[in-house]
């Protein structure tokens, strides 16, 4: 029997099972999650959409020229965010995840009195729509926009920056018109599994595999992404049923199924416990640092996806430099944290029993 430290957390076993409904194990990832503060919204107000009169196809449509536009405020200051389109592009239409490269002025839509562009230094900006980078009427009002559209935003100060001044012009309570003209729309490349590799490549799925916790190079693609996967991750704390995501995360997913089927994690640590944040496992060396002797692709979800209960591999920093460290989220600060993290279950059974008990230890 395992020596166990009190207050320490150990992975007893991850039990695998595989087949249409069928229950898989995890595997840890490597290195350590960076602590960041969670996101800040101002709060929902009614959204109008409005597209703008139909396009006038007896002549071509002006396209953006980099020149900075002028500006047409609206009649009233807004009370709801109004997009509306002065030219109209083509291509794929912006959505979440998707990254936007964008010229833009902006005025305070009470007088048009002009507080930022960049129009004048030639330069652009790049934005990842759902990462909340930027005010929500701007995360709002350019979902589908399109390469060559030139889109006009009033936006309420509900949905800008509320009651709080920003710099010299902006005051608090401002509402906010932008007129962007969009450069590029850089969608979110399809995340696409592997071809399954010879049965004959990858570890038994009945448990009868000796423990191995070093390789040298990433593990066969064996899970069926067709096929429902849940882990059982036992715990000197208890248990905890986590529902994988193969159709999201095929290769994390497959990671963490064939490690546990190697009797990777087991009597392993979870070596870091950030209160509210997450706690973190599947280092065999328990130092941060450990990991199987190889890394993996990222596959990584959109932005806001994350919450209490979700499980992440662990990563450098780096992309791509993920390994068997994984992390799960305790609190609304680990919930925030920006999508560099490829996610890779939710934790369906054990959540408010045994997480809530690991979230509570201090680190080993």
């Amino acid at each position: 029997m395992t020596s166990v430290r009190r207050g320490v957390a150990v992975l007893t076993a991850v039990l695998i099972a595989a087949a249409c409904g069928a229950t898989a194990d995890g595997d840890p990832v490597a290195d350590s999650v960076q602590d960041e503060a969670p996101a800040t919204s101002t709060g929902d107000t009614a959204t109008t959409i409005d597209a703008g009169a139909d396009p006038d196809t007896s002549d071509a449509a002006p396209t953006p020229t980099g020149v900075k536009p002028d500006v047409q405020i609206p009649d009233a200051v807004p009370t709801e965010l109004v997009v509306t389109d002065l030219i109209e592009g083509s291509g794929p239409e912006a959505a979440i995840g998707d990254t936007v490269v964008v010229q833009y002025v902006g005025v305070r839509s009470e007088d048009g009195v002009e507080f930022d562009n960049n129009f004048d230094s030639g330069t652009t900006f790049p934005l990842t729509l759902g990462t909340n980078s930027v005010i929500q009427g701007w995360e709002q009002g350019l979902l589908g926009a399109q390469a060559g559209d030139r889109r006009q935003l009033d936006i309420p100060a509900a949905l800008a920056y509320g009651d709080q001044a920003r710099g010299d012009v902006i005051r608090a309570g401002d509402a906010l018109t932008f007129v962007i003209d969009v450069l590029e729309v850089q969608t979110r490349p399809a995340v696409t599994a592997p071809p399954q590799a010879d049965p004959a490549e990858c570890p038994a799925t009945d448990g009868s595999e000796p423990k191995q916790q070093q390789f040298d190079t990433m593990q066969p693609f064996c899970i069926d992404v067709t096929k429902t996967y849940t882990a059982e991750i036992v715990t000197n704390f208890g248990d905890i049923t986590v529902e994988l995501l193969p159709e999201q995360a095929p290769q994390n997913v497959n990671n963490f199924v064939t490690l546990a089927r190697y009797q990777y994690f087991d009597g392993t640590q979870c070596h870091r416990v950030l209160t509210d944040f997450v706690v973190q496992c599947g280092d065999p060396d328990a130092t941060g640092f450990g990991g199987p002797g190889y890394t993996i692709p990222d596959e990584l979800p959109l932005p806001g996806q994350y919450g209490p209960g979700s499980i992440a591999m662990a990563n450098t920093g780096q992309p791509d430099s993920a390994g068997s460290q994984f992390f799960i989220i305790t609190g609304p600060n680990g919930a925030a944290l920006p999508p560099q993290y490829s996610l890779f279950g939710e934790v369906i059974g054990g959540y408010d029993t045994t997480v809530t008990q690991l979230n509570t230890l201090e680190n080993p």
